[in-house]
């Protein structure tokens, strides 16, 4: 006799994950759990713990306002490493001075350019402490790679571009990830075409340090585009020299706005944001603004599309302010698109930027969201994309070696590795 049965089944069918990459990648379409052998936590120096158990320091790479960049030369899959700080309660407390590395080829946690014993938050002047480390700041998107071959350290080194959030003199501070205690270096710049040609100025007539830095790696160029969010005069080009080139400001006065180096295309894109509705509505956060970068023509277009990252405005007036450079957005050449993490939508949501197929400096980019599921073989994981506190920035990162997206937003979480298609 035959035998019905009522429970629910399912047939799924997954993709493989792609050949030569780890067997933890998911396959295209899916996100997973980085499987990581510790948790960031878990490597707390020593110097910032109260008490075994006190592992607060290590909040802040992922919680205050601050990013990470992938540094390639760190080992055969690369490294994240993340670098952020500033707010201490009190000037009498240490600023916390480190940078936190993500192997992916250990698949370990550990921390590097830890100082020598705690400096306290007034103890620093201009910058630096009296032991010569720097000031840890909020990096937001001020974080880049500087490669072993440009200079950088036998395993890469982090730069760190600029002050945001305090009066400190502009700068770029380099950092030897290889180094387990202290690897602090400045780089030394010449910005020829100002009047004070040893400072570092976004401005014609002010020596404002800018908002937050706003930076995008150059690979062929050998260097780095560098802006800041609100008024600026120019957008630099730093070379890995140190040498700076004044460009005329690529969108001038961003609202919040991102910068992305789309390399295929050889164009230069500032991404704006700004208010949807409300007294101080306008168009602003649908304006790209594009400077070709072959033959130096800036041109403006618009964006269609929903258009992401829709949070609290400064006016006051509830959800109806757009800020792109909280989307972490990177151009990803194998995927021909602008692509960022929209922390706006619970869980958050990839989204994309595409040109048009034709006249991408000036025709107008399409805004949508590409939609992922938690890979079924990644069984004890996070089943959906993890948010982190005040906002993604440059934490969410493409991996070269990976072929993939990664971020982390927690001392206590697992990295999270998105495979795109």
């Amino acid at each position: 006799m035959a035998q019905a049965f009522s429970n629910p089944f399912t047939i799924q069918i997954v993709a493989k994950p792609v050949v030569g990459l780890p067997a933890w990648v998911p396959p295209a379409g899916y996100f997973a759990d980085v499987p990581m052998q510790n948790n960031a936590q878990d490597v707390t120096p020593a110097l910032y713990r109260t008490s075994p158990s006190d592992t607060a320091a290590m909040s802040n790479p992922f919680n205050v306002w601050g990013g990470s960049a992938v540094l390639r030369d760190y080992s055969p899959l690369g490294a994240q490493v993340y670098y952020s700080g500033g707010h201490e309660p009190s000037r009498e407390v240490p600023n916390v001075q480190f940078s936190l590395i993500c192997d992916f080829s250990t698949l370990r946690w550990s921390v590097a350019n830890v100082p020598a014993a705690p400096n306290l938050a007034s103890a620093f002047v201009n910058g630096l402490a009296p032991d010569g480390t720097p000031y840890t700041p909020h990096t937001y998107l001020g974080l880049q790679e500087f490669p072993r071959a440009w200079g950088g350290g036998t395993r890469g080194s982090l730069a760190s571009f600029f002050w945001a959030g305090s009066p400190f003199e502009n700068r770029i501070n380099l950092l030897d990830i290889s180094k387990t205690q202290n690897g602090y270096s400045q780089l030394a710049t010449r910005q020829a075409q100002n009047a004070d040609p040893n400072r570092i100025r976004l401005s014609a007539t002010s020596n404002s340090t800018g908002s937050y830095p706003i930076t995008v790696m150059d690979n062929a160029r050998q260097g780095w585009w560098v802006t800041a969010v609100g008024p600026t005069d120019y957008t630099l080009f730093v070379s890995k020299t140190g040498a700076i080139t004044q460009h005329p400001a690529v969108g001038g006065n961003l609202a919040n706005g991102a910068l992305v180096l789309c390399n295929s295309l050889n164009l230069l894109v500032a991404v704006d944001g700004g208010y949807s509705q409300g007294p101080n509505a306008g168009t602003r956060f649908r304006n790209l603004y594009i400077r070709n970068l072959a033959t130096n023509a800036s041109t403006q277009v618009t964006t269609l599309g929903n258009v992401p990252s829709l949070q609290e405005g400064y006016d006051g007036n509830g959800i109806n302010f757009h800020r792109p450079d909280a989307l972490g957005l990177q151009w990803v050449d194998e995927l021909g698109c602008i692509v960022g993490l929209d922390q706006s939508a619970n869980p958050p949501v990839v989204v994309k930027l595409k040109p048009p197929a034709t006249n991408p400096a000036s025709s107008p980019w399409t805004w949508s969201s590409m939609p992922l599921q938690h890979w079924p073989s990644d069984t004890a994981g996070q089943a959906t994309l993890q948010s982190a506190v005040n906002n993604i920035w440059s934490k969410f990162r493409w991996i070269p070696a990976l072929q993939a997206f990664v971020y982390c937003s927690a001392k206590d979480r697992k990295p999270q590795v998105l495979k795109l298609s």
